[in-house]
């Protein structure tokens, strides 16, 4: 039978972790989940407190029970979410903004929430949200703090929890200070640095590690439906997350997909200066994320050209512009086209390891017109 656990992706030693201390009666008060955008991190803070929640206890939630049904839409009484909402800068400042989210806010919260407990994968981003608002952490205050039996286990998970301000940290600071019985605090975040100090203290840390590419394969094909060939592929390209691979897929890649064959057509065929022109969103460093969704478009490119060379036309990711591979390859066939895949990795690699824009692009295309234009 299916366990809970299985919604999350990969993070083997994590979910040991925390069922170890379920099973055993040693639930921290606190944990901190941290690590890269997109391994699951959310997903694990709803399975700990959906299996804390669950009425017939053990280490894994039933699934069946009235707590249970009401955690499939995130709706439990004793579930509290909280992240980043819409507030002015003053009001981050002074720390004392007690007003209500409006209507339009409320209703997106909603929407948004229920995008996620279908997809705990999802990212709740309402729109304008800049912190974590004062009234958020007074309210997890006022909920911590209340008494009774009957009140049962109240789970606070914190998302983006970095967004805090000053104000908010300290307030919340003074709750982990004074640990109640039964009451778990669940905190996430991408940015472990940008926490203060004083609440990673209270915490017990947990590092969530990149996926590898097996397991967001794997998870794609079960979940978008995809082939092994193509899930192979974008696994490659999401660079350890599986919300990456999923943009991967998605319908705004195709603009980057057909980008490419007039990018290599500029790059090969244009003087210098004309290139310069052609190239400038990327010569000047003004484009980073667009620089790298076309680099992942460039490798991918160039693995097709390989894949038809060997006769391998029935694999293509980029099936939909085989007329264009075709021509490609009856030109640059005969070159070093595993050369150019390595060097559009390793311009993607630097990319993200924040290497200045102008050069990696510069220094990619020089690479790429030595390769194809060599005699």
């Amino acid at each position: 039978m299916p366990s809970n656990w299985d919604r999350v992706i990969g993070q083997t030693r994590i979910k040991g972790i925390l069922r170890s201390a379920v099973s055993g009666g040693r639930v921290a008060h606190a944990y901190l989940l941290w690590g890269n955008a997109g391994v699951g991190k959310d997903a694990l803070a709803i399975e700990v407190a959906r299996v804390l929640l669950c009425a017939r206890g053990g280490d894994e939630a039933c699934g069946t029970c009235s707590s249970c049904r009401k955690m499939d839409s995130l709706q439990h009484p004793n579930l509290h979410l909280i992240f980043p909402l819409p507030g002015s800068d003053a009001k981050k400042s002074a720390g004392d903004d007690d007003g209500q989210p409006d209507t339009e806010v409320v209703d997106e919260i909603r929407r948004q929430t229920a995008e996620k407990a279908k997809d705990p994968y999802f990212h709740i981003d309402i729109p304008k949200a800049k912190f974590i608002r004062i009234p958020s952490i007074r309210d997890i205050r006022k909920q911590s703090s209340m008494s009774g039996a009957e009140q049962g286990k109240r789970i606070f998970v914190i998302f983006d929890a970095e967004a805090m301000n000053d104000e908010a940290a300290n307030s919340l600071l003074k709750v982990l200070e004074e640990p109640l019985e039964g009451v778990h605090f669940l905190l996430v975040t991408s940015r472990k640095d940008a926490m203060k100090q004083t609440i990673l203290s209270r915490c017990q840390l947990l590092q969530c590690a990149t996926l590898t590419d097996k397991e967001i394969a794997a998870a794609l094909m079960e979940r978008q439906r995809m082939s092994e060939q193509e899930a192979a592929m974008v696994a490659r390209l999401a660079n350890g997350s599986y919300t990456r691979a999923v943009e991967l897929i998605s319908s705004e890649i195709t603009q980057f997909r057909t980008d490419v064959a007039p990018f290599l057509r500029s790059i090969l065929g244009a003087s210098q200066i004309k290139l310069m022109e052609e190239q400038e969103e990327y010569l000047t460093g003004n484009k980073r994320d667009r620089a790298e969704q076309l680099l992942a478009m460039i490798l991918v490119w160039f693995r097709d050209a390989v894949m038809l060379r060997e006769g391998g036309r029935h694999h293509l990711f980029n099936a939909d512009q085989e007329e264009d591979l075709v021509r490609f390859t009856g030109r640059f066939g005969t070159k070093d086209l595993e050369a150019c895949m390595d060097a559009a990795e390793r311009a993607l690699e630097l990319l993200r390891r924040n290497v200045y824009l102008p050069l990696v692009m510069l220094s990619l295309i020089v690479q790429l017109r030595r390769i194809l234009h060599a005699k």
